[in-house]
């Protein structure tokens, strides 16, 4: 199977998508009152969560948006950068934000790439290809996506239904945008950032260790001892690059005793619940994160088989590392009562929650609502670290803090990480992103329509496009009309 020959079948898919697309939409329409320049939506966020909202609002003709993203084209999201698996770890046979193309479909993309037999074949994706794909879905559907551009700041409106002023950074240069709305599609750090325990981390030199999210020089680690906290997927990832790279010895811990065999996530991948999370009351939602917390999910079996596979990896349990201390060109490691040198550190330690580290936030986090201002869990379902969390709407909107006179929270969306309390997994996992979507575009745009409600109604108060001109017979010259209720052949 040719490159030439794979080439030209992505080139028909393409324009079957495009085919498909005049199809399955609705007649076209600018339906939403303009306001000079403002867009519409301004999305934050150009992975994978960015371009399925900018498509699905396209479907239903919001047009005036924009989409940006820091990161250079084919460079977006986790993919080609931090992520280090081989595979994706949700299943193939899950749905994705086709919107009711089926061209669009991850498994019509990768039959046209590689041909049907090899679909068969798979069980999960691969990382690369994924990333290619998301790729040809930008491309494809025309998306406007406006890479290497940074959102400097975020200016709340001088009045309450006014636009917000979106300072972006492109190429050297500064401009400001008007929005009537905002998504922050920023992914698994956009309610607060990389997790680092500054006790274990904070006074070591940066040339010592890395988060496993940080661009690390794998390379240079050949040869040398290389210690890993954390037991999620992400450390054995990165732990596995290490000794294909020529690492001398890698060690990850874990501070449990055992490490998790079922997945929560897997229990979570059917349509009632993705589609209808949202809906439980608060102590519902409330008790099963706590539960998800607490039971945790395993890393993949493929990417523990890829560690194991070297006889320089060793896993310990029950294994909290209590503090560190620079020792020459290594670090000491006290790893529960026992010290351990290495010569390079890597935190597998996630990601935290806490608004105020969003500079995008910066003007408004004083007055967004958490869980813990909100709700107080019963006696033994305690979490702090939930309280941190965002209290969304359930169409993933902030709302204000009791007392704070903030009404243009509404126009601004959290499709991220944070999310997760209020909307479960629908708005930064890959199998509850469908969900996500079609659940924030239907709240925005049943917003945007209320909001301009007496311009609407106004508007069809003067619809007078006249459909029936004649009250005779047929003039002559006019187009011939349909005179039986069937299509005859030819």
């Amino acid at each position: 199977m040719t490159d030439q020959a794979a080439r030209q079948r992505l080139e028909d898919l393409t324009e079957r998508v495009r085919r498909e697309i005049e199809l399955t939409g609705y007649a076209e329409r600018d339906w939403i009152p303009h306001r000079g320049d403002d867009l519409d939506v301004l999305i934050v966020g150009a992975g994978q969560a960015g371009l399925a909202l900018s498509f699905a609002l396209r479907r239903l003709d919001v047009t005036r948006q924009l989409v940006v993203d820091a990161a250079p084209a084919g460079r977006v999201g986790p993919w080609n950068t931090y992520a280090r698996m081989h595979t994706l770890r949700t299943p193939k046979r899950l749905r994705w934000a086709d919107q009711g193309v089926p061209s669009l479909t991850p498994r019509a993309w990768y039959e046209a790439r590689f041909g049907p037999d090899r679909w068969d074949e798979l069980t999960f994706i691969p990382r690369l290809d994924w990333n290619d794909y998301l790729e040809w879905y930008r491309t494809t559907l025309r998306l406007p996506v406006e890479h290497e551009t940074r959102v400097i700041a975020v200016h709340r409106p001088t009045t309450p239904d006014g636009p917000f002023a979106v300072e972006l950074e492109h190429d050297g240069g500064t401009r400001t945008v008007l929005t009537r709305r905002i998504v922050f599609a920023t992914g698994l750090e956009g309610a607060g950032d990389r997790n680092v325990p500054q006790g274990l981390f904070g006074h070591l030199p940066r040339r010592l260790w890395a988060h496993t999210d940080d661009d690390i020089d794998f390379a240079a680690l050949r040869g040398r001892r290389v210690g890993v906290l954390g037991g999620g997927a992400s450390g054995f990832d990165n732990a596995g690059c290490a000794l294909e790279a020529g690492a001398a010895e890698v060690r990850s811990y874990m501070r449990r005793p055992r490490m998790p065999v079922a997945n929560p996530l897997r229990w979570m991948e059917f349509a009632g619940f993705l589609e209808h999370y949202a809906d439980w009351d608060d102590a519902h939602k409330w008790s099963f994160t706590k539960r998800v917390l607490d039971v945790d999910q395993p890393a993949t079996q493929t990417s523990l088989w890829r560690c194991f596979a070297h006889d320089n990896f060793s896993l310990s349990f029950s294994s909290p590392w209590r503090s560190t201390r620079v020792d020459g060109d290594g670090v000491i490691v006290d790893v529960n009562g026992t010290e351990e040198r290495f010569d390079f550190l890597i935190a597998a330690t996630g990601v935290s929650v806490d608004l105020a580290l969003r500079p995008e936030l910066a003007e408004f986090v004083d007055d967004i609502a958490l869980w813990e201002e909100r709700y107080t869990p019963p006696a033994g379902e305690e979490a702090p670290a939930l309280g941190r969390y965002p209290y969304l709407t359930d169409g993933f909107a902030f709302q204000p803090k009791a007392g704070h006179d903030a009404p243009w929270l509404g126009r601004l969306f959290h499709f991220a990480q944070g999310a997760r309390v209020t909307m479960g997994i629908t708005g930064h996992q890959l199998s509850g992103l469908p969900a996500g979507v079609d659940r924030l575009v239907w709240h925005l745009t049943r917003d945007v329509f209320v909001e301009n409600d007496d311009q609407v109604l106004a508007d069809f108060f003067a619809y007078d496009v006249p459909e029936l001109t004649n009250l005779g017979p047929q003039p002559a010259g006019t187009p011939p009309r349909q005179t039986s209720p069937r299509t005859p052949d030819r």
